[in-house]
């Protein structure tokens, strides 16, 4: 779905027939299943019956028909389909209501019984009153961050337009209405939905998985944020000229976070481990580490005490060092989190360990960057004589002496070193130590630092004036499509630093200016931020610089 920014979807409310039946096949081992009889026939009037029938040319079967069947207007039950040789019947109960053209649309669950062919745009269309309606909607949705084709998806008619709340996925779905009339998304991203009344419709993309009609939550959706009207002419229909663009994505997944691991020992140093971040953390609008707010409270109600402190993030672990001079041993401490709260109770404190080198290490630096290497429990105390660092550069070798070590925190560092060295830093027992003694066993790191040469750069070739419009926001993407968030684009208008790889450049509506992409957010009736992929699988070279043209600066 391109356009200005992520291509023009052209929505159409017209008169007009769709075609019935199924489609021409090829040769006998290729072709897919053809219609010869349908009892009663295609475009029956006047229907009153309660099942319908097909006949086919040869031998077929159904794959995931509950999924790929649809029926519209909606029924109450869904439609019951069971295939006999070469005849597919489908019940269709004795809910049909008066006056309404239906249709009964097949998507991929036909298929011939050797092949597999699928019988594709494959429906089936009657009226219980006297004519068929003549109305039609077409269009065509994509992702709304990758562009891609979302086939199966549901599209969902409301006549008058999208009913107040239906988009709300925390609504139980007896406040939230049927549609009045659903289609589908074809493998293309299209869909043609015909035989609809001359009305003005509301419209409503959803990736169905539960099969109920409704958006609910991780369940990708778009819609249309215009009411769609029919209109005619001498030629029977004329096009909507309101159309938009239609972006489909999944609402942020529901924070399901908890507490594991958790320790406090007799020192004040407590740690626990945040089950869950990694959902939370996924997809190009998924959390950033900042955006998590931790906290751990002392709401003892012995002491009267009450104060909050910051819990620092470091992978999935939280910790800090806690102050428990007047705390008593039932004091409650509430862990903030983002499903909610903890309460937390020390009875018995553990005994305080020796610091030890926790999470994984940096191997290789950049230029300028230093070693750096968690502890835990904070240490209190650095051996400097203890701590010793080899540095190999260009075939020479260079001892570093322990001024080159320092804590930071619960971090030792050392360095910076100079670029394109390899470095074997040693920390012999007892360098590092807390109130538990120090660290018993012998440490040891190789890690390597870059040279400038070693990166690349992409340089986008526009006035920087223009790039930095407040509702454009430029971001760099990584092979998988994600944005990489710590290299943003400087006031030269170029990404720097990068290591050898594919990359790609994304335009972004930064339309609530936090500076970064914004996804759906359907509770809210806030869509997703209009998307430009600028550029898909630039090879940035060690050393290159590789410059974009960007001849027009894109708008939504």
């Amino acid at each position: 779905m391109r356009g200005a920014w992520i291509g023009a979807v052209v929505l159409m409310l017209c008169a007009g027939c769709a075609q019935v039946g199924s489609p021409e096949g090829g040769g006998f081992d290729e072709s897919a299943p053809e219609v010869l009889v349908a009892e009663p026939a295609f475009g029956t009037t006047g229907f009153t019956g309660t099942e319908f029938t097909l006949v086919f040319d040869e031998f077929v079967k159904l794959k995931d028909a509950r999924r790929q069947m649809l029926v519209s207007p909606p029924l109450p039950a869904p439609p019951r389909a069971a295939v006999r040789g070469r005849s597919v019947t489908v019940e269709l109960g004795d809910s049909l209501m008066p006056d309404r053209t239906y249709i009964v649309q097949f998507g991929d669950a036909v298929r011939d019984l050797r092949e597999a062919n699928v019988a594709v745009g494959l429906q089936y269309v009657f009226s219980t009153g006297t004519a068929l309606d003549a109305g039609r909607v077409m269009g065509s949705v994509r992702d709304a961050w990758t562009g891609e084709v979302l086939p199966g998806a549901r599209v969902m008619l409301y006549s008058g337009g999208i009913p107040e709340d239906i988009l709300d996925p925390s609504l139980p779905d007896s406040v939230r209405p049927l549609p009045d009339y659903v289609g589908m998304l074809d493998d293309s991203g299209a869909f043609d939905v015909g035989y609809l009344p001359l009305d003005s419709f509301g419209c409503v993309v959803v990736d169905d998985a539960n099969g109920n009609y409704r958006s609910d939550n991780a369940e990708a959706v778009a819609w249309a944020s215009t009411v769609l009207v029919s209109a005619m002419d001498s030629a029977g229909w004329v096009p909507m000229q309101n159309g938009e663009t239609l972006r489909m994505d999944a609402p942020p997944v529901v924070p399901l976070t908890y507490t594991s691991g958790v320790r406090l020992d007799s020192s004040g140093y407590f740690r626990a481990a945040i089950t869950g971040l990694g959902d939370l953390r996924k997809g190009p609008d998924g959390w950033l580490d900042a955006e998590f707010n931790l906290t751990l409270a002392d709401s003892s109600g012995e002491t009267g005490r009450v104060h909050s402190v910051p819990l620092p993030l470091e992978g999935d672990s939280v910790w800090a060092v806690l102050d428990l001079g007047d705390t008593s041993e039932n004091a409650v401490w509430l862990l903030r989190h983002p499903a909610g709260t903890d309460t937390l109770k020390f009875k018995d404190l553990e005994p305080v360990d020796p610091p030890f080198a926790v999470g994984p290490v940096e191997r290789t630096l950049h230029p300028g960057g230093a070693f750096s290497m968690r502890f835990a429990p904070v240490p209190t105390a650095l051996d400097t004589s203890l701590c010793s660092a080899v540095v190999i550069l260009e075939g020479d070798t260079t001892a570093v002496s322990g001024g080159a070590f320092r804590l930071e925190g619960p971090h030792l560092k050392a360095g910076p070193f100079a670029p394109g060295s390899k470095v074997d830093i040693v920390l012999e027992p007892g360098a590092v130590a807390g109130q538990g003694g120090g660290t018993p066993d012998t440490l040891d790191w190789r890690v390597s630092v870059k040279k400038e040469a070693d990166f690349g750069t992409i340089r986008l070739n526009r006035d920087t004036v223009s790039l930095a419009q407040a509702d454009a926001l430029w971001l760099l993407v990584n092979g998988s499509g994600l944005p990489m968030m710590d290299h943003p684009l400087d006031s030269e208008g170029r990404f720097t630093g990068l290591l050898p790889g594919k990359y790609g450049v994304v335009c972004v509506s930064d339309s609530d200016g936090n500076g970064r992409w914004s996804g759906v957010r359907p509770a809210q009736g806030m869509g997703p931020e209009a998307v430009v992929r600028w550029a898909s699988g630039v090879d940035v070279r060690a050393g290159w610089e590789i410059e974009l043209d960007i001849a027009v600066h894109p708008r939504p």
